[in-house]
């Protein structure tokens, strides 16, 4: 019996380039050692591996309903994708599976506060940008004022981190003065350059300029595409959605031409030919549509690339309709297809796919593949050893000592309310052996695909969970309750004991997100005194926007704001041990009752954070205004009850 090892030399990390579609994989060969216990092999196309994969080998267009203007990278072993809201947040969805991002749940992950630049919130794309602290996505947003779409212009934001899920700092605009849209990034010869789209005249081009850094312009801005052909006018002339992509040492410029409101809105494709992408005579244009309407889609455009997860093909992401008469409206959905390359070097895009064609999934989806997927990172204790969950380069999974390497999981949100494991040093994924009933081995190995891979994340009493496997539905425990460092780990049945109770102990510095607005719970302008108000207001990057969890007794935890020495969230008033249903929340001494709070996995993905007197931590009124009110109250499972954990280091 054998099963994949040396998993820590597995890497099978995305190399980021600023143009989606360049991007390849370093795959290294995973080696196969003898471990007892366990059969699981290197090959993902077994029958069994079959059987047990979450999601089948093809899917099929429109991949989300509703998903005008979509987005989307692979990155870290998960799809990560954008669409048009026409509200005042940011959305996100993410999947192991690009058939799950149809079902995945939608994260806002920002939102709009100042009224000049905070609604109709169109073509959301987020890159990966090098920059001297570290990578980091930038957003770019077209938004404007509520009453028409003439304030519209291109807002970016930056992450904190390398998580395309942010928190997300509002960084600026590129072009304040006047209407300006669909902004986009691409690298050349070490400087990076912004294209968008603006109207001059009668006309609506597309234009390319050189960036300082990713939210401030410098030099020329000029134009590169006007709609020249009768193919790009029909309803108005219209050139918009530009988009680069590269290939062979060639750069191409692609675009969506024609009003999209008409049936005819389609991809155009032009060619850089000089040294300077500023210079209009540095581009060639090709006088034929790449991509049109056809087998029953109509209007294919305002799209994207893609790599697949192994990084051997590219993908083309667009929007289109299901009717000749839809035009620019909610209808407008997310397609996917990948494309090749003609003889002569030029993207050969094909004709959009039909409806419900099955088409095979990204190559790499099933893996198996190693990632560092993105997240807050977690130890997981056992309630009745105080041990941690500990993997080594080999896969096994062992209960060692807490302060052991190796010991650091994300707990991933995988789809269908379940959740991956993943150990943060190798990227590997917890693993039940064979899936099978009876009291097995854990391994850490890289994902396969399996529902084998997947746990329910279920709430134990006083903080504390229960992991079952999503197959086999068997607890995750030590060996015969064992409290010996170095005690095997495997799946059993559920005794109700101390046993099959461990806690998730946040490592990270932690940002709380709001599910509702995309803001963080901050201690109201930034005070180091006690009582000090808690609210809501948009990710700044500031010491009282971050929280380092702390374990009391049980499952519960202490959240000290970074801002002070001895101050953590807290319930106001409580110590008296009477209960309002509806009190306030401030900063607070941290050895008291009242700073006590355990949190609760949602099927979404979210957090239910939970004060010592059961009720649940709310933004008061449901509100997307900075500074509004941050509280407790009776757990109504609503949005604004809903809170993310993420990485603000």
């Amino acid at each position: 019996m054998q099963c994949i090892s040396n998993f820590k030399g597995a890497i099978n990390t995305p190399i980021v380039s600023l143009v989606a579609g360049t991007r390849f994989i370093i795959m290294a060969l995973l080696f196969i050692t003898t471990l007892a216990g366990c059969n699981l092999t290197q090959n993902s196309n077994s029958e069994q591996d079959k059987q047990l994969q979450i999601a089948a080998d093809t899917f099929a267009n429109p991949v989300l309903r509703n998903g005008a203007d979509p987005w989307m990278h692979y990155y870290e072993g998960n799809y990560y994708l954008t669409t048009t809201t026409w509200t005042s947040q940011l959305v996100m969805r993410k999947s192991p599976t690009i058939a799950g991002l149809a079902d995945a749940p939608a994260h806002y992950i920002w939102s709009g506060s100042d009224p000049s630049r905070a609604f109709n919130f169109w073509a959301f794309e987020f890159h990966p940008i090098e920059r001297p602290e570290g990578l980091r996505w930038y957003v770019i947003i077209t938004s404007g004022v509520e009453e028409n779409f003439g304030g519209q212009r291109n807002h970016i934001l930056e992450s904190e981190g390398t998580d395309p899920m942010g928190p997300y700092q509002y960084k600026g605009t590129p072009m304040p003065d006047h209407w300006n849209i669909d902004g986009s990034y691409f690298e050349h010869k070490g400087a990076l350059y912004f294209t968008w789209s603006e109207w001059l005249g009668p006309e609506q081009v597309n234009l390319v300029s050189k960036m300082t850094n990713p939210w401030t312009l410098e030099g020329e801005r000029n134009v590169i595409t006007r709609p020249e052909y009768k193919w790009e006018q029909s309803g108005l002339k219209v050139n918009e959605g530009p988009e680069i992509i590269k290939h062979n040492g060639r750069v191409f410029l692609t675009h969506s031409a024609s009003f999209c409101n008409t049936e005819d809105y389609k991809l155009a494709v032009v060619e850089l030919i000089g040294d300077d992408p500023v210079k209009p005579e540095s581009w060639h244009k090709f006088d034929k549509p790449f991509f049109s309407k056809a087998n029953g889609v109509y209007g294919p455009g305002h799209h994207g690339f893609f790599t697949s997860p192994d990084g051997s093909e590219e993908w083309l992401i667009y929007h289109g309709n299901s009717s000749p008469t839809d035009g620019c409206s909610g209808t407008r959905s997310t397609r996917a297809q990948p494309f090749t390359w003609s003889e002569n070097g030029l993207p050969n895009f094909g004709e959009p796919i039909m409806d419900k064609q099955a088409l095979a999934v990204p190559s790499g989806e099933q893996g198996p593949l190693t990632a560092q997927v993105q997240g807050v990172k977690y130890k997981v204790v056992n309630r009745g050893s105080n041990l941690c969950l500990v993997a080594d380069a080999q896969g096994v999974v062992s209960a060692q000592d807490c302060t052991a390497d190796n010991a650091e999981w994300v707990v991933d949100p995988a789809n269908d309310g379940l959740f991956r494991l993943v150990n943060s040093d190798f990227g590997t994924f917890m693993s039940q052996a064979d899936c099978a009933t009876d009291a097995q081995g854990v391994m850490a190995q890289p994902w396969i695909s399996s529902n084998c891979q997947r746990w329910h994340v279920d709430a134990s009493e006083l903080g504390w969970v229960r992991f079952a496997n999503a197959e086999s539905l068997s607890h995750l425990q030590i060996a015969g309750c064992g409290s010996a460092s170095g005690s095997a780990v495997v799946t059993g049945g559920d005794r109700f004991t101390q046993c099959t109770d461990w806690r998730l102990e946040p490592v990270s510095t932690l940002a709380m997100i709001n599910a509702n607005s995309g803001k963080v719970v901050s201690v109201e302008g930034c005070s180091a005194d006690v009582d000090a108000n808690i609210t809501q207001v948009e990710y700044k990057d500031l010491a009282c926007q971050k929280w380092q969890a702390s374990p009391t007794e049980n499952g519960f935890y202490t959240f000290k704001s970074l801002n002070t020495d001895n101050l953590c969230l807290a319930v106001n008033g409580q110590s008296d041990g009477k209960v309002d249903i509806a009190d306030n929340v401030v900063q607070a001494k941290c050895n008291e009752k009242d700073s006590e709070w355990r949190f609760e996995l949602l099927p979404n993905g979210a957090l239910r954070m939970v004060s010592h007197y059961g009720l649940a931590l709310k933004i008061g009124n449901c509100s997307l205004k900075n500074d509004d009110n941050v509280m407790q109250e009776v757990w109504k499972d609503t949005i604004c009850q809903h809170f993310y954990f993420r990485e603000a280091e």
